[in-house]
């Protein structure tokens, strides 16, 4: 699995984020089909994982949080119901 950044194709979204939100830092990638979207601000991290295909497997989501936040051991997950948008909170 490879995170290869896309955020230069997001350009709206990431201007978006970072005028309308306490967010100073934006990068979009793509792990295949699914989007994982890492915003941080002053005081927490926030990623998004989405997939409009299929569910987000949890190798998709251990892979994420082993690469974007590899020394966080606590953090908050919140899944929708179909498992197609996973949120990863974690306070700094």
């Amino acid at each position: 699995m490879h995170l290869i950044d896309v955020t230069n194709s997001y350009a709206e979204l990431v201007h978006s984020q970072l005028n309308t939100t306490s967010v100073n830092y934006v990068k979009v990638y793509s792990l295949g089909n699914t989007t994982v979207v890492y915003t941080e601000s002053p005081i927490t991290i926030g990623i998004v994982l989405e997939n409009h295909h299929r569910k987000i497997r949890e190798e998709e989501l251990e892979f994420v949080i082993k690469r974007l936040i590899p020394d966080q051991t606590s953090y908050q997950l919140t899944v929708d119901k179909h498992r197609r948008v996973v949120e990863i909170h974690v306070d700094k």
